[in-house]
């Protein structure tokens, strides 16, 4: 299934540390007007994605319950991305008549104190509220992105999402793009011991587990006997901007073409770009790899190392082992 995350406002009432859109508290002028929205929604129908209302914060754009609505009428599952903080009971109520199916909250630290570092004070415990308006009503999971800022707590996050009644934990390694590029990245060992604490931790766990930027990670579980993801960029995702920019994925600044100037399936068809990606047309040691097909590195973190979103990832310890 083709994922669509649409960064429907670039308004947002926090100001994370590593936003990648940096958003801000204003909406940008230039953003996506209702009537666009629609027929945006309209083009992408046919293909019948999941689509992710992201941001900035989705909650502050006046007519998200509208398009979601309009989404779902169209046959779309339409999961919302948010910081929670601004969930009510009442908010809730029209999050669930909407037909939205899936609520993420994003949490960087399982305590107030280092989630309240990257995101603002008191921010941890609003959106704890947030999803206990939540709870019992609707699937949520939680979202948690990995800095080299600090340790994360994997065991912990684990821990609270299933305390919280969460269907799903995602992981999400921080790429060098928007506010990003400031925060400390993390080495590519870094990476690897990070990720198989994730395998370890999900033993035994009812959380639906997800990593993201680290497509190594399909490496590391198939070694390890279980299924992994790999990079979607291109080939299963992509991210149109608050303007209508197209690209491989939200981390990967190279614009595809734009829903103002083609209709969307004709950029999802042809872009030499996107072509490129789900070819698998890769260079250095990913090009060369056995793992390619179910990994394919970072294309994000390839561009943001070199300039070259087919280049090899700079954070993948692997040496070259032939497939050919």
């Amino acid at each position: 299934m083709l994922i669509v995350a649409w960064e429907s406002t670039a308004a947002c009432n926090l100001e994370c540390a590593y936003c990648r859109a940096e958003a801000s508290q204003e909406p940008d002028p230039d953003e996506l007007s209702p009537e666009e929205a629609l027929s945006f929604l309209e083009s992408i129908a046919p293909l019948k994605p999941m689509l992710i209302l992201s941001g900035g914060e989705p909650l502050l754009r006046p007519d998200i319950f509208i398009l979601a609505r309009h989404a779902v009428s169209l046959g779309m599952r339409v999961s919302l991305a948010s910081n929670g903080t601004l969930i009510t009971p009442q908010v809730a109520d029209e999050i669930i008549l909407s037909g939205i199916s899936r609520v993420s909250i994003s949490l960087d630290a399982a305590n107030p104190k280092e989630h309240d570092e990257m995101r603002g004070r008191g921010s941890f415990e609003r959106a704890l509220k947030g999803i206990a308006c939540l709870q019992g009503r609707i699937d949520f999971q939680i979202n948690h992105t990995i800095t080299g800022r600090r340790k994360s707590d994997i065991p912990a996050m684990f821990c609270l999402a299933e305390e919280l009644g969460a269907r799903a934990l995602h992981f999400f390694f921080l790429v060098a793009t928007g506010r990003g590029k400031e925060e400390e990245q993390l080495s590519g060992e870094e990476q690897e011991k990070i990720l198989m604490e994730i395998d370890l931790a999900r033993d035994g766990s009812p959380l639906e587990v997800q990593v993201t930027c680290a497509p190594q990670y399909a490496r590391l579980s198939k070694q390890g006997k279980r299924r992994g993801g790999g990079c979607l960029a291109g080939r299963s995702f992509v991210f149109v901007s608050r303007k209508g920019d197209v690209y491989p994925c939200g981390y990967l600044p190279i614009k595809v073409g734009s829903i103002r100037e083609k209709d969307f399936m004709e950029i999802w068809d042809s872009s030499p770009e996107l072509l490129a990606l789900r070819e698998r047309s890769l260079k250095g040691k990913c090009g060369q790899c056995r793992y390619m097909e179910i990994c394919g590195g970072c294309r994000a973190r390839s561009y943001a190392q070199s300039g070259d979103y087919l280049g090899p990832d700079p954070s993948c310890l692997l040496e070259v082992e032939s497939h050919g």
